[in-house]
């Protein structure tokens, strides 16, 4: 089937893509600690939700490595007939937009209320938005070294999870399971939700050098999001207490401990910095795919002119879902992360029965074989 991106990249940058799409949520508004019902013991709901994650990503990643030479877009018609097909295509591309319209809210309203409240959100939603689309633009090549060198910067900052040690307590990590499995097994769902961004890769998959590598390069991007997600909740544990669940911006509050002997302070802006570029390169991988998602569903040569029109639609929708950082919280940890979840799940258990039932029929039906009958 027609291919209209070009682009290559390599099973680093493929991990580094989808590593860089899950910890935007967690640098940025980490929805997962806010209003826990657990704090001291939350990392116990990051572990469940990795572990289920990981199990789940195996689901994702199969489907696409099936049909290795086409994305979603284009082997969900060939599974279930144009017109099914066509409707699975439509509905990642609205994820794709409503999830970039999600990023972009989040990370303006970090930004305005943590570092420059005179400054209308819109300003940054607009910036952000330009910016994304003009790397989404000039195709997945440029979005994977992007993302390559800011995956490198992430973990990196990850320093900013031990060098507020002189802020942590440890005790505050006691006591464990005092109110048993449930709060955590409620909040995993959340981590969970956001892994399910990682379904992304049913349109990166044609476009990598070593396709059989990417099963094992997507493992690798789970796990690393899941150590520093994992630290994130222990960090800011150590460091607020049980105020951690009531901060709006945990993370680049926690950024704010950090001091590096007597001189260097107020370093935040590092590592915040990275994170802003980190949901920038998560913003321009969604209009990238949404731009070609809609190009191969209405069989148009190329994606390029449509990825500033994607860019519009979900700063529009980034303005009129969400009044203020606590309704786009509140929307994130009880509407988003079930619809998220029960979608990709969903979409992907379709097509992998429609792939067999398929198979299944193709083997029934066969030309003669020239043998007669006795």
């Amino acid at each position: 089937m027609q291919q209209i991106e070009g682009g290559r990249i390599s099973s680093f940058q493929v991990m580094c893509l989808l590593f860089l799409v899950r910890m935007t949520a967690t640098t940025i508004s980490f929805p997962f600690m806010i209003g826990h019902e657990s704090p001291t013991d939350a990392w116990i709901g990051v572990a469940i939700g990795v572990a289920v994650s990981l199990v789940l990503l195996e689901l994702i990643i199969q489907l696409g490595m099936k049909y290795p030479d086409m994305t979603i877009i284009q082997y969900s018609q060939v599974v279930l007939g144009r017109f099914p097909g066509k409707a699975i295509a439509f509905l990642l591309i609205w994820f794709w937009i409503s999830d970039a319209a999600l990023t972009i809210r989040a990370l303006g309203a970090a930004i305005t209320s943590s570092f420059m409240p005179e400054t209308p959100i819109l300003v940054f939603i607009l910036l952000t938005v330009l910016l994304s689309a003009n790397a989404a633009r000039n195709g997945i090549e440029i979005v994977g070294r992007w993302g390559e060198l800011v995956a490198i910067g992430v973990l990196v900052s990850g320093l900013v999870l031990v060098l507020p040690y002189r802020a942590m307590n440890f005790k505050n990590l006691m006591p464990v399971l005092p109110y048993g499995l449930a709060p955590h097994i409620k909040g995993s769902l959340t981590i969970i939700a956001f892994y399910m961004r990682l379904s992304i890769a049913w349109m990166i998959i044609p476009l990598a050098h070593n396709r059989k590598e990417v099963l094992r390069y997507s493992r690798y991007a789970v796990l690393l999001s899941g150590v520093l997600i994992l630290g994130h909740a222990i960090s800011l544990v150590t460091v607020f207490g049980s105020q951690a669940t009531a901060l709006a911006v945990p993370g680049f509050t926690l950024a704010r401990q950090i001091f590096i002997g007597q001189f260097f302070e107020r370093i935040e802006t590092i590592p915040v910095s990275i994170w802003v570029l980190n949901a920038m390169v998560k913003v321009a991988l969604d209009f990238w795919a949404a731009a070609t998602g809609l190009s191969q569903v209405f069989g148009l040569q190329n994606f390029q002119p449509l990825a500033y029109p994607v860019g519009a639609l979900a700063a529009s929708f980034s303005m009129l879902f969400f009044e203020s950082l606590v309704d786009l919280i509140q929307f994130t940890k009880h509407t988003w992360s079930i619809y998220s979840i029960l979608l990709v799940i969903a979409i992907a258990l379709i097509l992998h029965l429609g792939s067999i039932i398929k198979n299944s029929n193709s083997r029934t039906i066969k030309p003669g074989n020239g043998h007669s009958d006795r």
